[in-house]
């Protein structure tokens, strides 16, 4: 390494103490372009934590946040948060997966949760004045289960969000329940509904949300016990929650009703029908096969009908 390299560098290390990051940025990427093994360890750590500032910590382009990031995690090395308050290289990784999370890309989301290591990764919650957020060791097993399950790993799944109900004595913004909500979820994909029915027993005392009963009644309607599963299938469409997104469960109970109730079965079949069409989406077979009148299809007429009744009915038992 000639004196000059090196004098620019401690020029560099100036100019980024000083606070003057492009500057610094322009000097450390030149080198590492050019001369990368005239760089030391600590300059590449004040290059990649400008490379956070200037191009990672703001930025929403992915082009530019994937680029940046693939240099830090290719230049340094995830610090142990034990022994180091801070770590640029977490906190990089930690920005591409909350940008594919958001947009729901599950691959890249795995793709960055394996550049990390979870015992490296802090286990101190975050706290506000009226919450408490998850520490990154924590936000790492869930986003991971969440991952695998996203993309139909569901023994994977399972195993990770066993091994985070194993390690951690208390969750942040009920973690614990997601957990157990995902394993349900895979237990029924590999077809065990009844493992799947008990821990869904454990989440509805938390989360009684229509999607959660929703699962109940696809447990039942796996085991036959159907029965049951109208019963649940009635008590998601009845509670709170966006209607289009309940298509699934209006479907499911005119499988249940149609052979013991037409009438009220093909009502919930024009509701799938009017939510399949109002989404540009495939219509099932057997409710083409119904040949219903598209034209006096109404989604919210046919929700108020149709919550009416699970409502009245759930009243009257």
């Amino acid at each position: 390494m000639t004196r000059e390299i090196r004098k620019e560098l401690n020029q560099a290390t100036r100019l980024y103490k000083a606070g003057k990051r492009q500057e610094a940025f322009e000097i450390y990427d030149l080198h590492f372009k050019q001369n990368p093994d005239a760089m030391d360890r600590w300059d590449k750590i004040r290059y990649c934590w400008c490379i956070y500032y200037l191009h990672i910590k703001d930025s929403y382009d992915e082009e530019e946040l994937s680029e940046y990031a693939e240099i830090v995690t290719d230049t340094i090395r995830q610090e142990d948060m034990s022994r180091s308050p801070v770590c640029v290289y977490t906190r990089c990784v930690f920005k591409l997966l909350k940008f594919y999370k958001k947009a729901e890309d599950w691959d890249y989301v795995m793709y960055w949760l394996d550049k990390l290591n979870p015992e490296f990764l802090s286990s101190k919650k975050g706290e506000s004045a009226d919450m408490t957020y998850p520490s990154n060791r924590e936000e790492y097993y869930s986003l991971k289960s969440k991952a695998h399950l996203e993309l139909e790993e569901y023994e994977e799944c399972i195993e990770v969000s066993r091994k985070a109900l194993g390690m951690f004595d208390d969750f942040a913004i009920n973690g614990d329940t997601w957990h157990r909500f995902r394993i349900a979820k895979s237990l029924r994909q590999l077809d065990e509904p009844r493992q799947a029915l008990e821990y869904l027993e454990d989440v509805v005392r938390v989360n009684d949300s229509w999607y959660v009963l929703k699962e109940f009644a696809e447990d039942y309607c796996m085991l036959e016990d159907y029965d049951n599963a109208l019963k649940y299938a009635g008590e998601a469409i009845a509670a709170s929650g966006p209607v289009r997104m309940k298509v699934n469960v209006f479907y499911l109970a005119f499988k249940i009703l149609k052979g013991t109730d037409y009438e009220l079965a093909t009502k919930h079949a024009k509701m799938v029908l009017a939510i399949k069409l109002e989404n540009g989406t495939d219509v099932p077979e057997d409710i083409e096969e119904l040949n219903l009148d598209e034209d006096s299809l109404d989604i919210e007429t046919l929700e108020h009908e149709i919550r009416n009744y699970w409502i009245e009915r759930e009243f009257a038992n």
